[in-house]
């Protein structure tokens, strides 16, 4: 039997300090206030500090969480040594070789629920004495907390009218189809967007505002398939999870990162949108798909709040709209929050890629793919 420590003394604390209040009972003198997280979170980051030993299996455990993401300092790998991350059952496990430490630090990806197990393996045939620090790690954010984040910039038009993904399988099967292409994105350990597969090479898009800078997309989890299994709710499938890798191109104004991902034979086989380069007009039906709240992929295809005689299904309201820029974007009334920036925005005429939603308001606005097209179109025909 392996030797085992328990780092749940760790949590301790900060779930004491999580405890979300929604009323105080009868009598009480007192109320706690409840926890305001940031808008853009998805996740509260922890310190650990712990020294790993190798063959010492270390448990890291947090009551409630959604994942537990661990990162390490301090790394030294030989060539056949490695750190593995794994959930208790075994059901989710990632291995770490000396490739993926970037300057002494590692990065894990989640592992879903509250615990995770850490493990060191030396292999004193190579030389080197392997060593680790857990620095920290962190706990996703149960659905009580998830709730009491701060307002967010995207907007609700009406009544919320998105539908988990799951929902439009049989009854739309080309919306459902391309929602396949669309991932949830952890940046930095504990705030959250939207991607998606641009392309039929390793490029993956997203709002400048997310991410911008290779070492951004090196702390960047991109997970595939993080969808409720029927479409009322409840159990979510398990996701594909790769790492980012570099940044390509990307543009403050219109507000879009084009990025690759490291293993991208794990994601090879999922399918790609294609950008659509012409000017869209007005009228012209659309829909979303992307993880509003960071939550399970959903697809956004009508709005209570269009005007009455349309079907209610979203259209493009203003074709010139101002973003960052003027005349940048394209406005609808298709519901979004907070995560959703990066979302797809398709056109219900041909499928493809119209714009990269970006900003709330209602209208909420995506910026124009006619202009970002041109700047990243030799990045999707070549391998650079």
């Amino acid at each position: 039997m392996r030797a085992l420590q328990t780092l749940a003394g760790l949590a301790a604390g900060a779930v004491a300090a999580a405890v979300v209040l929604v009323g105080a009972p009868p009598g009480a003198s007192a109320v706690t206030a409840a926890p305001q997280y940031r808008a853009d979170q998805i996740a509260q980051i922890e310190a650990a500090d712990v020294r790993l030993e190798a063959g010492l299996a270390h448990t890291v455990t947090h009551p409630g969480a959604a994942f537990i993401k661990a990162r390490f300092d301090g790394v030294v790998l030989g060539a056949d040594d490695a750190i593995t991350v794994a959930s208790p059952d075994g059901g989710e496990s990632y291995r770490y070789g000396p490739a993926d430490v970037d300057d002494g630090g590692l990065r894990a990806l989640s592992i879903e629920g509250e615990t995770a197990e850490v493990l060191l393996h030396d292999d004193p045939g190579d030389g080197v004495a392997a060593s680790a620090r857990l620095a920290s790690y962190s706990r996703g954010l149960n659905d009580a907390e998830l709730a009491s984040r701060a307002g967010g910039p995207e907007s609700v038009c009406g009544r919320d009218d998105s539908l988990n993904a799951v929902c439009y399988r049989e009854t739309d099967p080309v919306a459902w189809g391309a929602s396949r292409s669309v991932a949830r994105i952890i940046v930095g350990d504990d705030s959250y967007c939207t991607a998606w597969i641009a392309g039929d090479a390793n490029r993956l898009m997203t709002n400048n505002h997310c991410l911008d800078t290779d070492a951004e997309a090196r702390a960047t989890e991109v997970q595939f398939g993080y969808e409720c299994i029927v479409c009322a709710g409840g159990p979510v499938r398990m996701p594909i999870k790769v790492s980012g890798e570099t940044v390509l191109a990307t543009n403050r104004t219109l507000d879009f990162t084009l990025f690759t991902v490291a293993d991208h034979a794990r994601i090879a086989h999922l399918p790609h949108l294609e950008l659509d380069p012409r000017r869209v007009a007005e009228g012209e039906k659309v829909f979303l798909a992307g993880h509003p709240g960071g939550r399970p992929l959903r697809i956004t295809a009508a709005s209570d709040a269009e005007p009455n005689g349309t079907g209610r299904h979203c259209q493009i309201l203003d074709s010139a709209a101002d973003g960052r820029g003027w005349n940048t974007d394209l406005a609808y009334l298709c519901d979004s929050q907070g995560g959703s920036s990066g979302s797809p925005v398709l056109s219900r005429t041909t499928g493809t890629v119209v714009g990269l939603h970006h900003f709330g308001g209602c209208p909420n606005s995506a910026v124009r793919m006619d202009l970002i097209h041109p700047l990243i179109a030799p990045y999707l025909e070549y391998d650079f």
